[in-house]
């Protein structure tokens, strides 16, 4: 048998080959008959190999490899889905968890804004009648004031006429030089006092 080796040198055109005999059968490298291997198109028998061998790993990727494979995908993709579902559950509970909890604090909001106002207006009534108190209370204090101050004006006027009506009646008893009494005098005193009408 004899195996060529074709070795390239700078490109196909310088081609150099080595032919090799094998020595047990004798042959000598002089007298080999050329058998040239075509480069594009392998050996048949290399080609039923191949085939064997892809057929032997399609079966076994097909039946022994690839089941398990999908079963933890399907079992992965049923988890997810479940985990999804699971997710939209807790969403959609808390939607209504958030509405039911704006619907409380709007509730609470209300009332409190009722109370408030409730307590505002009581306030305010509570303010006018206060009020009212007090002015009555101050009106009832003035009129008071002004009848101790009345009084007393009337007190201290009386207590000035009868002052004046001595002094008068001392000072024109001194003038004339003649007593005068302070009862017959006291009618003109008073009219000259009260604006010098007879």
């Amino acid at each position: 048998m004899t195996v060529e080796y074709r070795l390239y040198l700078n490109g196909p055109d310088s081609v150099m080959e080595l032919a090799f005999a094998d020595p047990e059968e004798g042959e000598s490298v002089e007298g080999a008959e050329e058998e040239t291997v075509n480069p594009i198109l392998p050996d048949w028998t290399e080609v039923a190999y191949a085939i064997g061998f892809f057929a032997l790993l399609y079966l076994l990727m097909q039946f022994v490899l690839v089941p398990p494979i999908k079963a933890s995908m399907d079992e992965r993709k049923e988890k997810i889905r479940s985990a999804k579902e699971a997710a939209d559950r807790v969403e959609s509970d808390m939607g209504s968890a958030q509405a039911d909890y704006d619907a409380a604090v709007a509730g609470a909001r209300d009332e409190a804004n009722q109370i408030i106002d409730a307590v505002r207006s009581e306030a305010e009534a509570r303010r006018v009648e206060l009020q009212a108190e007090a002015d009555t209370e101050i009106a009832a204090l003035r009129a008071s004031a002004d009848a101790e101050v009345e009084a007393a004006r009337e007190g201290a006027l009386t207590e000035l006429r009868g002052d004046v009506s001595r002094l008068a009646t001392s000072a024109a008893s001194t003038v004339i030089g003649k007593n005068i009494d302070v009862g017959s005098a006291q009618s003109l005193i008073d009219s000259i006092l009260d604006g010098g009408k007879n």
